[in-house]
C-alpha cells in the first residue's frame, strides 16, 4: 500500500468532520469501539505519557505551545491535533515534523484488517477520526516519544482521544459550538469537555464564565483533582507589555517562577491567555518530575509555529488567515484586529460550516468590516455562500458572495488598496483553501 492508497482507504471511512450537519445525530457515541481498535494493536495509548487538552477555542494553539516548550526542553514530543489545513499529515507530528508518507502507508496497511474486523462487531463502524487517532498513538508509541500532547477532536467525554491516561489535563475557553452534538447550553458543553478530567490528575484551565467554572470545579471536586486556573489565586497570571504585527511580548507569573518578556509570534490577548495555560501545563508536568528549565519555556513560546491563527501572509495589502469558527474565536479575532489595525479598512472573506453559529460569528465580525465577501469551502458541511451573504447583510451593508475561496480572494485583492486588511476566516477549511490559492505552506 502506498500513501495515495492509504489516504483513499482512510477517506473511505465515515468522516463526521465532513458529514453534512445533522447527520451526526446518527453517530454512535461510545469509547468501546476505540478501545476495541487499540486492543488489537497492543494498546499503544497506554505507553504514552501525555497532556490531554479540550476546549471550544484555543486548544490547538495551547497544544502547539506546550509541545514547543517540551521540545525546547530536549524531549521527543508527539503532537496530535485537528483539523489539518492542507495535508492529513499535519495532524500527527513529532518534534514539529509531520508523520512521513511512508509511515502513513505502513500503519494504514497494518490497521486495515483491524478496522475491518471491528466493523463486524456490534459497535458501529470505525470513523476516519478514530482511525487517525489510532495511527497517532501507534506512531508516537513506536517512535519512543518521551511525551505526547493530545488535542481532543469534538467534546471530550466521548471523544476518541479520551482513552488516554494523561499526566495533566488542559481546558481552554469553553463556549457555544457543535451544539447538535454537545448540547444546547454552555453548561452541557462544559460537562462534555470536562469529561477528559481523570481522577487525581491535575487540571489547568483558562479563565471561564461562572457557569462553566462551576462545572469544572464540581468535576474536579468529585474526582479529587487540583484545578489551576489562569488569573486566579495559585494560577498563572499573564501581563502583555508590547505588541506589533510580528509578535506580542508578555510576562507569565506563577507560584514557581516569573517568565519575563516572552516574545510570542501568535498575536492577540487570547493567545497570551493560551500561553499561560501552556505554562501551567508544563509546570504541572515539572511537579511530576519532568524537568523543564525556564529557558525552555521562553524558547518554546517564542519559537512556536501554528499557522492559520491570525497568520499574516501578505502586507501590501495585508492578508490575514484566521481559523475562527465559533463566537468565542470570532470575538477574539475582532479584538485583535481592532488592536493591531485600528482605523484600517477591513474586507472580510467569510466561510462558515452549517453546524456553526453563522449569525453569532457575523454579529462579532460584520460591524468591523467595510465589506463581507461570503464564500464556501469544498467541505460538504459548508454553508452555501448565498445563504451566508444574507446572514452577513444583517451586520454589514456591503456584502457579496463568491465561490470557490480562490475566487473570493481574487475579488478582495482586486478591490483593495495597499493599506487595506483582508481577513480570511470562519473555517479552517476556508483558510486551508486560501493557503493553497496563495501558495502558502502551512
Amino acid at each position: 500500500m502506498n500513501y495515495t492508497e492509504a489516504i483513499a482507504y482512510l477517506e473511505s471511512l465515515i468522516d463526521y468532520e465532513r458529514t453534512p450537519a445533522g447527520a451526526a445525530a446518527a453517530r454512535l457515541w461510545n469509547l468501546d469501539r476505540m478501545r476495541a481498535l487499540l486492543e488489537r494493536v497492543g494498546d499503544p495509548h497506554l505507553d504514552l505519557r501525555c497532556v490531554h487538552i479540550a476546549g471550544t477555542k484555543g486548544k490547538g494553539s495551547t497544544g502547539a505551545m506546550t509541545a514547543s516548550v517540551l521540545t525546547a526542553a530536549g524531549y521527543r514530543v508527539g503532537f496530535y491535533s485537528k483539523p489539518h489545513l492542507i495535508s492529513f499529515r499535519e495532524r500527527i507530528r513529532i518534534g514539529g515534523e509531520l508523520i512521513p508518507e511512508e509511515e502513513v502507508a505502513a500503519l494504514t496497511e497494518e490497521m486495515r484488517p483491524v478496522i475491518e474486523e471491528v466493523k463486524t462487531l456490534d459497535l458501529g463502524p470505525p470513523s476516519f477520526f478514530e482511525a487517525y487517532t489510532m495511527m497517532a498513538f501507534m506512531h508516537f508509541a513506536r517512535s519512543k516519544t518521551d511525551l505526547a500532547v493530545i488535542e481532543t477532536g469534538l467534546g471530550g467525554r466521548l471523544d476518541a482521544t479520551n482513552v488516554v491516561q494523561p499526566l495533566v489535563c488542559g481546558i481552554t475557553r469553553i463556549g457555544l459550538d457543535h451544539m447538535q452534538e454537545l448540547g444546547d447550553t454552555v453548561v452541557q458543553i462544559a460537562g462534555e469537555k470536562a469529561g477528559i478530567i481523570k481522577p487525581g490528575v491535575p487540571v489547568v484551565s483558562a479563565p471561564q464564565d461562572d457557569e462553566v467554572m462551576e462545572v469544572l470545579l464540581d468535576t474536579c471536586l468529585e474526582r479529587r483533582c487540583q484545578l489551576i486556573t489562569v488569573g486566579q489565586p495559585g494560577g498563572p497570571r499573564v501581563t502583555i507589555t508590547a505588541s506589533d504585527h510580528r509578535r506580542q511580548v508578555f510576562t507569565v507569573q506563577t507560584e514557581r517562577a516569573m517568565y519575563h518578556d516572552l516574545a510570542c509570534p501568535l498575536l492577540g490577548a487570547h493567545q497570551a491567555e493560551n500561553a499561560a495555560v501552556a505554562v501551567g501545563l508544563v509546570e504541572a508536568l515539572a511537579a511530576q518530575g519532568v524537568e523543564i528549565p525556564a529557558e525552555a519555556v521562553k524558547a518554546g513560546i517564542e519559537g512556536v509555529r501554528w499557522p492559520g491563527r491570525f497568520q499574516i501572509v501578505s502586507r501590501r495589502p495585508w492578508v490575514i488567515l484566521d481559523g475562527a469558527h465559533n463566537v468565542v474565536g470570532a470575538a477574539a479575532l475582532a479584538r485583535t484586529l481592532e488592536e493591531q489595525f485600528p482605523g484600517r479598512r477591513v474586507v472580510l472573506i467569510l466561510g462558515v460550516g452549517r453546524d456553526h453559529d453563522a449569525e453569532a460569528i457575523a454579529r462579532e465580525l460584520g460591524p468591523i468590516a467595510e465589506r463581507v465577501i461570503a464564500t464556501a469551502s469544498e467541505s460538504p458541511r459548508a454553508r452555501p455562500a448565498y445563504e451566508l451573504q444574507r446572514i452577513a447583510f444583517r451586520h454589514c451593508r456591503h456584502t457579496s458572495a463568491y465561490t470557490p475561496v480562490s475566487l473570493a480572494l481574487r475579488e478582495a485583492l482586486d478591490q483593495c488598496l495597499l493599506n487595506d486588511v483582508i481577513v480570511v476566516t470562519g473555517s479552517l477549511y476556508v483558510v486551508g483553501e486560501a493557503m493553497r490559492a496563495l501558495g502558502v505552506e502551512p
